[in-house]
This record gives structure tokens, C-alpha cells and sequence, in this order.
């Protein structure tokens, strides 16, 4: 069992991040394992591309608000893999709200982006006023994170599942 698909070891997760090294690069591993966990795994390619400088062989990646955390592409060892969408993670305390504009460009360039900050998941095709879901896993009040229930998590698996990467 991995964090990627049990609820308690995921919030376990993120209070460890939140108390033990407070910065949004320490949710990457969680975000991809669960990214990777997820059914059509076997279609795409997840890549970290968050540490990525302008390059020749990195102008795939690099979009309308600069580079994202992670690139979604085709599942196939060519460069020229087909780049299917984003993945864009903020801090566990950043409002996200304070970041569309930036989301805003990545869905321009990417079409489809993934947004969170580990507490909230939303996805994006078309506008950053419409998300076409938005789960909301829990909140933070007085210092303490107010876990929802393991219901939203659940929805969560199936909206990421229901994601069609390649059209």
C-alpha cells in the first residue's frame, strides 16, 4: 500500500511534509506516485520537469507561464512524444487562488493541468473560471489540517481516473 491510493498513509504524508520540511518540491513524490497509480498509467508518461532549464532538448516543455512541476506526454521514448498536459503543485498552505494567472498560462499551452497544494485537487480543460472538478480533501484551521472524509479522497482516485489524457 502506498500513498498514492490509502487515505491515512497520504494525510500521514502531508502533516509529515508540513512539520518536517515545509516546501511545495517535497509533494512531488506524493503527486506522481499517485498519478502513476492511477489506471491509465500505462498510456502516459509523467514527467518532473520542475528543475528544468531552457534548453534545446527542454523547449518541449516549457510553456506560455514557464516550466510547470510536471509534464503528462505519450507513453513513447521520442522526444517528440505528443505533451498531453500539466501538472502545476503549490505549497500545502498557498491559496491557489493566488496563482491562476500562472495556471492560466499552463492550460494554454498544456489544455489540461492539474492543480494543487496537496489539500485541494482541481483539473482544468478550457478555463481557470470553470474547473471541471474540484475535491477538496481537507482544510487547515487554528494551525491543524481538518482532514474531510475519506469519501473525497475516493472521488478524488475516480476524477483522476475518468481524466482522458489522450483523445
Amino acid at each position: 500500500m502506498t500513498p498514492g491510493n490509502n487515505f491515512n498513509m497520504y494525510t500521514e504524508e502531508i502533516e509529515l511534509i508540513r512539520s518536517q520540511n515545509r516546501v511545495e518540491c517535497d509533494l512531488y513524490s506524493i503527486i506522481a506516485c499517485i498519478i502513476r497509480e492511477r489506471k491509465q498509467s500505462n498510456e502516459i508518461s509523467l514527467r518532473d520537469v520542475s528543475a528544468r532549464r531552457k534548453t534545446e532538448f527542454s523547449s518541449e516543455f516549457i510553456g506560455s507561464s514557464g516550466f510547470p512541476d510536471f509534464v503528462i506526454r505519450e507513453r513513447i521514448k521520442s522526444n517528440n512524444a505528443d505533451t498531453l498536459g500539466a501538472i502545476e503543485a503549490k505549497y500545502i498552505e498557498e491559496d491557489l487562488e493566488q496563482h491562476l494567472i500562472q495556471v492560466e498560462g499552463h492550460l494554454e499551452t498544456y489544455k489540461k493541468v492539474i492543480y494543487t497544494n496537496g489539500l485541494k485537487w482541481r483539473f482544468y480543460e478550457g478555463s481557470v473560471e470553470n474547473p471541471v472538478w474540484d475535491v477538496e480533501l481537507g482544510k487547515i484551521k487554528d494551525g491543524i489540517i481538518n482532514w474531510n472524509s475519506e469519501e473525497n479522497w475516493r472521488k478524488l482516485l475516480s476524477n483522476l481516473d475518468d481524466i482522458k489524457w489522450i483523445n
